[in-house]
């Protein structure tokens, strides 16, 4: 759960022993007039580790970045970073010290090509104008390509920043973070907007950072996550819910409750097929609207037990397809053979759904491998597999 905070004492460089924490936060409250938007919160983090922060709107996710970079100064406790006190000290100085910090708007120069918004955030100190127009050392020209290289855009150097995408403006952002050498970076909601090709190369590119640099990342986009994430915290009310793995997080019943409300208000063995078909209806990270009206129609059908309870349900369950879990845990959980036939059933129809005349316009290429990857995980027999296609394909057909 959450981890014993340990001492951390940088050297006179300012670096740390591997095994110390470059991030100490013990017990920090912050009170808006009364409101506690912290409570008495715990957190740590190791040199090279990428967490992600994840809660629900209000959890204090904003709070907490705002406590670390000093925009915010706690009402208790202590936040100390390579070992200091970061208490009283103003933003710019703890900027200095080795903490970048990536809004969710990009903050990037539109004017200037992309190459010189890097130039300036390579040498900050030369000025604007002796940073454009000073010749380069050779160290300096080789520090500008390199950072190019490893945030993806150097076909795109020369280009205004504002004709980027705004998937290559977070980006560049972040390589404009990394051009100052910080040893931490905190990174707030980067996937927000982005299409699915730019947020794998996002996160291909935060995993990457992690290598170097120690790195928060808060997020709301659950696929994201689960890219990224080597380590989920919880945060709840201002304080840590929960700690652990993705797949960890997405099982534990108080970070569902959390996000979800309730838990849908069926048995315990309904809710094992509900998991399964979640998984594969959003794993391609949306829910198009015919397979939500099929999943919500059937999975309610299924499980009520009259009109009433079937017309509730639909509002829990449509709550809980949008929470993507994890296929693997999900069909672990299954029991016998009968419900693995039914959910093979239930998932089939869901990734038909969006047009069942033409099987393959209606299956993606992201749905066709999860679908295939349900198959092998629930072990039925290929006749088996055949015989519940065609049912379904029949009464899809009618």
């Amino acid at each position: 759960m959450i981890p014993a905070s340990a001492s951390s004492v940088a050297d006179s460089s300012g670096a740390i022993a591997p095994s110390e924490k470059i991030l100490e936060i013990d017990q920090v409250t912050v009170s808006f007039d009364g409101f506690l938007a912290l409570n008495n919160l715990n957190f740590s983090l190791a040199p090279g580790e990428l967490r992600v922060i994840i809660g629900p709107n209000g959890a204090g996710k904003t709070t907490f970045l705002d406590t670390i970079t000093g925009k915010v100064q706690p009402t208790q406790g202590t936040v100390r970073f390579k070992g200091r006190n970061l208490r009283g000290l103003p933003e710019h100085k703890i900027s200095r010290m080795g903490i970048g910090r990536k809004f969710q708007t990009p903050r990037v120069y539109l004017n200037l090509t992309v190459r010189e918004n890097l130039e300036l955030s390579c040498f900050p100190h030369k000025g604007v104008f002796s940073s454009l127009f000073s010749p380069r050392t050779p160290a300096e020209r080789r520090t500008v390509p390199a950072l190019l290289e490893t945030v993806g855009l150097t076909s795109r150097a020369e280009l205004p920043a504002a004709l980027l995408s705004h998937g290559e403006k977070q980006r560049l952002e972040i390589g404009m973070l990394v051009a100052q050498s910080p040893d931490l970076l905190l990174v707030d909601e980067p996937a927000a907007g982005l299409t699915d090709e730019e947020t794998y190369a996002l996160g291909e590119l935060l995993q990457s950072l992690a290598d170097s640099h120690a790195l928060v990342v808060i997020e709301h986009d659950m696929e994201f996550v689960r890219q990224i994430a080597r380590q989920v915290t919880v945060l709840h009310q201002g304080s840590v819910l929960f700690e652990g793995s993705m797949d960890d997080v997405q099982s534990d019943p108080r970070v569902i409750e959390v996000y979800l409300g309730n838990a849908p208000s069926i048995t315990e063995e309904q809710m094992r097929v509900l998991r399964v078909v979640a998984a594969v209806a959003w794993c391609d990270g949306s829910l198009a609207p015919a397979e939500e009206a099929i999943a919500l129609e059937r999975l309610s059908g299924l499980f009520a037990t009259d009109s009433l309870q079937k017309d509730e349900l639909k509002g829990e369950l449509r709550d809980y397809l949008m929470t993507h879990v994890s296929l693997e845990s999900a069909i672990a959980a299954l029991g016998d053979r009968d419900l693995r036939e039914q959910v093979l059933a239930l998932s089939y129809e869901v990734v038909r759904a969006s047009d069942p005349r033409d099987r393959d316009a209606s299956i993606n290429e992201r749905e066709a491998y999860t679908y295939g990857q349900l198959i092998e995980l629930l072990g039925l027999p290929p006749e088996v597999v055949q015989r519940i296609e065609g049912e379904v394909d029949a009464r899809l057909m009618k």
